[in-house]
């Protein structure tokens, strides 16, 4: 009988594809309670400033703190914010473009998403204000 190495309980996942189930399996559950109401980019905008600008700046323009600045950030590759220094962990794992359906997971358990962040000790925003969030962030472009 030969081995099946896909069966090698040895093995571990390429951290990307975990990376990326594990963004899908996120996404798949912010899609439940939140989805059926309508995101309020005011209420984001009050649920930002409360939960990310201690971190985040989000103006054009705007300067990195321990974040980087997150204008214009749906649609942008992770990792590529001019003059932000990003860890070794979210360099090597964050091969992905930012989309309204990754800011969901990503701000709820980043350090699920990418394993090694410095964004992982943020123990993640509320459920009651991630939709919000996501819709004020994507309208900053």
């Amino acid at each position: 009988m030969g081995h099946d190495k896909g069966h090698d309980m040895g093995l571990r996942p390429h951290p990307i594809k975990l990376a990326q189930s594990c963004a899908a399996v996120l996404l798949a559950a912010s899609l439940g309670v939140g989805a059926a109401e309508a995101a309020d980019i005011a209420k984001g905008q009050a649920a930002f400033v409360r939960q990310c600008a201690i971190c985040h700046t989000i103006d054009k323009g705007g300067d990195n703190r321990l974040g980087p600045n997150l204008f214009g950030v749906v649609g942008r590759r992770a990792g590529t914010v001019q003059g932000f220094k990003y860890t070794n962990a979210f360099r090597n794992t964050a091969n992905f473009e930012w989309s309204e359906g990754l800011l969901g997971p990503w701000i709820s358990l980043p350090a699920v998403m990418v394993p090694g962040t410095a964004m992982g000790t943020f123990p993640g925003v509320s459920d009651r204000d991630k939709d919000d969030i996501v819709a004020y962030v994507a309208a900053q472009k």
